[in-house]
Parts: C-alpha cells; sequence; structure tokens
C-alpha cells in the first residue's frame, strides 16, 4: 500500500472549473473545500503537471506542498471508532470491542474511512435498500468501504470497480482483512463491468454521477436501486431531473452537511 504522496493545497476561485478540469483527466485524488477564506482545492499526486495544469489553466495558486505519510492520514478522521450505519461500527484502530459488525479500516492517502458525509449519505441509503442476496456493484469504490458494508449485510455477490490502482489495491487489502470477498477491478466507470446487480452504489461527483446514469442501463434491470452520493446541493435539481430522464425514479433523498445523496428506482 501506498506510504506517502504529495499533498497540494491551492486556492480555486470556481469549483465547478477545477472539478471539470480534473475530471477531465480522470483524475479523482482531490477534495474542494469551503471556508471564510474562500474555496480551496486539496490535490493528492505526485505528478506536477496536474498542478501546472491549475495554475496555468485557471489561475489557481499553491497556498502549501508538503509530503503526506501514511501516518498522517489519520489527522483527517475520526480516530475513534464510530457507527455508521445501525449495527455497524467503522474501527480505524483495530483494536475496537463490540457485539456488532465491526469494519477495521486503516485510512489511506485521499481515501477515507466513512467519516466524509458524502460515505456516510450513500452507506444510510444502503442500508435502507440493501436486501439480503442483492448482486451489488459499487462504482469509484476508494477503500471500499461501501463494498464491505454491503458484503456483511448480506449481499451475495458485491464487485467493486475504481480507475485508480491504488484505489484498486486498497480495496483489494482491506477486504481481505475484513474477510469478506469482493471482486475488485479496474475500470472507468462501467467500461470494464459485465452482468446486471439489484443495487448500484456510487460516491462520486456530479459530473461523473451524470456520465453513471447515461450509461446505467448496462448494469440494471426493472426494480433495481440505484444509489448515488458526492452532490453538492446546489447540483441536486440537475442530478434529479437527469435521471427521472435516464427512467430512474427517485424513491428517497438525503442530505448532510450541504452534501446530498439520492436513492432510485429503475422503472
Amino acid at each position: 500500500m501506498r506510504k506517502s504522496v504529495t499533498e497540494w493545497l491551492l486556492t480555486c476561485s470556481d469549483p465547478e472549473e477545477v472539478e471539470s478540469l480534473l475530471l477531465g483527466f480522470d483524475f479523482l485524488n482531490f477534495a474542494i473545500e469551503s471556508s471564510r477564506e474562500g474555496s480551496f482545492v486539496r490535490v493528492y499526486t505526485d505528478d506536477e503537471t496536474i498542478i501546472e495544469e491549475l495554475r496555468q489553466r485557471l489561475g489557481c495558486e499553491v497556498v502549501q506542498k508538503r509530503t503526506s505519510h501514511e501516518r498522517d492520514w489519520f489527522a483527517y478522521l475520526q480516530l475513534k471508532p464510530f457507527e455508521i450505519v445501525p449495527r455497524v461500527w467503522i474501527d480505524p484502530t483495530h483494536r475496537f470491542k463490540k457485539t456488532a459488525i465491526v469494519i477495521k479500516m486503516k485510512p489511506s492517502a485521499a481515501f477515507g474511512t466513512g467519516d466524509h458525509p458524502t460515505t456516510k449519505l450513500v452507506a444510510q441509503l444502503m442500508y435502507n435498500y440493501l436486501k439480503s442476496g442483492d448482486r451489488v456493484l459499487d462504482v469509484g469504490c476508494g477503500t471500499g468501504i461501501l463494498s464491505i458494508i454491503a458484503k456483511k449485510l448480506g449481499a451475495k455477490k458485491v464487485v467493486a470497480v475504481d480507475n485508480d490502482p491504488t484505489a484498486v489495491e486498497i480495496a483489494s487489502e482491506f477486504s481481505r482483512i475484513n474477510r469478506v470477498r469482493i471482486e475488485v477491478k479496474l475500470s472507468n466507470l462501467l467500461d470494464n463491468v459485465c452482468g446486471r446487480f439489484d443495487l448500484v452504489v456510487a460516491n462520486l461527483t456530479t459530473g461523473l454521477v451524470l456520465k453513471l446514469l447515461e450509461q446505467i442501463d448496462k448494469v440494471t434491470h426493472r426494480g433495481s436501486v440505484v444509489i448515488v452520493s458526492g452532490i453538492f446541493v446546489a447540483d441536486a435539481e440537475r442530478v434529479s431531473t437527469f435521471a427521472q430522464r435516464s427512467g430512474l425514479k427517485v424513491v428517497e433523498e438525503a442530505e448532510l452537511e450541504s452534501w446530498k445523496a439520492f436513492a432510485m428506482k429503475k422503472c
């Protein structure tokens, strides 16, 4: 597993343009942050050409550059175990003892352990709609936390995909640590995915969610549930409208800390 990576903090005058540029490179290891001082983009990469593109094309300025070591990644996480959905606890310490489903996770650069609002939202909706014996697809799996939760809650088959080789490596390792069988593979959205699934979950960004919905017919059947998260509140209506045009009916939506998530059913 990766032990260190360069972490960049840059100014971000137009978050949508920054997101569009990075996603155009099929690059996902970034986070856009807002504060009273303005918006910033935190990027995890050793490839300085990505940073130069942000500087030259969008006028972003580097505020901070540092090497982020594995030991530092705990700073972004809740160090104590926490209950992500009823009866399911996430344990970054690997020392938690409780009569419940306990998922052992270890933080890695740009991949969380479930404490981010977007992950909590999709996990809660998945908990509401996952049925024992379901076939589950996790698109943009990161650490594989959603896949592991799905398997622990009774999914029959779980396929996890990500376009980042590091994420594939991490998700494979965490599935082994948690003693669950998950098929983890490298794929740009659905390019390398075969078969149809009862439940599809995706914690991505608005732009990637829309791209996923464009091709969702490939992996769903009538009655399949699709859960998407990682959507800014300001983008919620656009995603909802696009979903309906794609033959999906919104059956539930959730919001947490300016983020939205949707559960949709294939008509």
